[in-house]
């Protein structure tokens, strides 16, 4: 089974996960940049306790889904590729939202393509892209597998910290 073929609230899952595994990249980017990320992060909490049950009001999650948007439309590409790493986070974020209310929502089945070409950014740079994407083909294998059960919410405890539960984030950088 491929996340592709997960159901709509598994695939916000998923999309969640990834997010989450790359937290450190997003917190260094946040130093690099100066940014503040509360409405990313207040969104990501938001998301969270709605995919468990603990939030019920999908306007609630919506409200601060909407000023998540707000805040992404006035950050700035960068060409490094830690921001680029960012950007993938953002557009993982969107679709983790997206899905919970649009089971079409397309954005998630991109995901996997874009963290190829960043492995392959990787390589260029001559890093260890190689073993950081077999490390991440099995990250993303482990959750396909503990979510592939998941057809709608509230998801379990113990699911989400399975998928959550990340040391080492797919790129390499430690919790």
């Amino acid at each position: 089974m491929t996340p592709d073929q997960l159901s709509p609230v598994a695939r916000s899952c998923w999309c969640y996960a990834l997010v989450n595994s790359c937290l450190p990249h997003i917190r260094l980017q946040s130093e690099e940049s100066g940014d503040d990320l509360a409405h990313w992060y207040k969104l990501l909490s938001k998301l969270q306790a709605f995919l468990t049950g603990e939030l019920q009001s999908e306007s609630n999650l919506q409200r601060f889904y909407e000023a998540f948007c707000d805040w992404r439309d006035t950050q700035t590409a960068g060409d490094s590729l830690n921001q680029r790493i960012t950007a993938l986070c953002l557009a993982a974020t969107d679709a983790a939202v997206v899905l919970l209310s649009d089971n079409d929502c397309d954005d998630a089945r991109l995901l996997p393509e874009s963290m190829r070409d960043l492995y392959a950014e990787l390589a260029d740079l001559g890093g260890p892209a190689a073993e950081l994407e077999s490390y991440w083909n099995e990250l993303s294998e482990e959750w396909t597998e503990a979510l592939s059960a998941v057809r709608q919410r509230p998801v379990s405890k113990s699911a989400m910290h399975q998928i959550c539960d990340v040391g080492v984030s797919p790129f390499g950088l430690e919790d």
